[in-house]
């Protein structure tokens, strides 16, 4: 078995709310926007309740397997095949996240930053990195993500209050957006938004009890939804949703704004910060929980000789997107769109088969 470290709470939490965050800095506020129009800023409070559900559902399975991760329990429950098929469909899924992330981050890189550096340096970068943060270890990226936590969440206020100048309440108008019925069923579908909460559920035997699973997931979620519900409101508040469609991201635009007076200008070094380490931590964490997974399924005692291959699987996957349309309008929008049967509905599947078979931990 993986020893995969002990920490406390906070640095689940920091982990947790972080990977939810760092795709929210690129193009997911510019597609929703183009999903819902104006009722963006509420859509993310409705998907934060459809992920309530399915973390309470994957709560309960854990509390009736006690000190087991859901790998474990999916072999319990369905046997050593279909749990098999489950933990795989989980991993594959969150390794094309990992790879879209990836190449989502070097896109939007290339626009703003570095728009003459080839593609394969920016991705080969970031998979070194991936490396070296995979062989120090999960507890370390947590305590890491807690110390960057505090500075991260400073500096997204500070932008917040500095672009406040800017804001129009007159643009959340109409509030319905493109209708009631289409923002129900967005924020239904973009509930995977906040999938990295069921983490906790891979990384189970890191905390110390099952209330310490339950009090970092919900914690974790209103968090996160809080974030989000902030930042779309303020990115509503400030562009018209005709102009917020179109902007690839739409946080950095917002950062490029702020000015006061002649010496306080060019503050996207700020925003920078908050992209560039929350996309450190998120890649590698989806990265991480990739190599868990796969060493329970092929019964791997040590994560490091299988660390330096997967990320060429990870670098082959990140370029199969032709170009950033490509990458936006297919892979992230079916990857975002449909998480949640991984996230959620595969979970509810096995506690309602343990509970009809009447299966349950020691």
């Amino acid at each position: 078995m993986v020893e995969q470290g002990k920490f406390g709470n906070k640095e689940a939490i920091a982990v947790l709310v972080i990977a939810c965050m760092a795709k929210e800095f690129f193009t997911d506020p510019n597609i929703i926007v183009r999903k819902v129009g104006t009722a963006g800023w509420y859509m993310v409070l409705i998907s934060a309740a459809v992920a309530a559900v399915g973390f309470t559902v994957m709560y309960f399975l854990l509390k009736r397997f006690p000190g087991k991760n859901v790998m474990e329990i999916y072999d319990v429950v369905f046997g050593r095949c279909i749990g098999f098929v489950f933990s795989f469909f989980l991993a594959v899924v969150l390794l094309f996240s990992a790879a879209m992330n990836l190449r989502e981050y070097v896109e939007i890189i290339k626009i703003y930053v570095f728009p003459k550096t080839p593609p394969v340096y920016l991705i080969g970068s970031l998979a070194v990195t991936v490396v070296i943060l995979s062989f120090i270890g999960l507890e370390n990226i947590a305590r890491y993500s807690k110390l960057a936590g505090y500075v991260m969440l400073v500096e997204f206020i500070t932008l917040l209050m500095l672009s406040s100048r800017f804001f129009r309440f007159y643009r959340i108008y109409p509030l319905l957006g493109y209708g009631l019925k289409n923002t129900l069923v967005q924020g239904f579908l973009r509930s995977s938004i906040y999938g990295e909460i069921t983490f906790v559920a891979i990384f189970a035997k890191s905390l110390h009890s099952i209330q310490d699973i339950r009090k970092v997931g919900y914690t974790s979620l209103v968090i996160a939804a809080s974030l989000m519900l902030l930042m779309q409101l303020g990115l509503t508040l400030i562009f018209t949703y005709p102009f917020g469609k179109e902007l690839t991201a739409p946080l950095y635009a917002v950062a490029s704004l702020i000015h006061y007076g002649v010496f306080f200008q060019r503050v996207e070094s700020l925003f920078l910060f908050i992209w560039n380490i929350s996309t450190m931590i998120a890649i590698p964490l989806l990265f991480y929980m990739v190599l868990l997974i796969y060493s329970h399924l092929f019964k791997i005692d040590d994560l490091r000789p299988i660390i330096i291959p997967f990320p060429v699987i990870l670098l082959t996957l990140s370029l199969i997107p032709s170009n950033i349309v490509e990458l936006v309008q297919f892979y992230i929008r079916y990857l975002r769109e449909f998480g949640w049967v991984v996230f959620y509905v595969l979970p509810a599947i096995a506690l309602a088969m343990a509970a009809l078979s009447k299966k349950k931990g020691a």
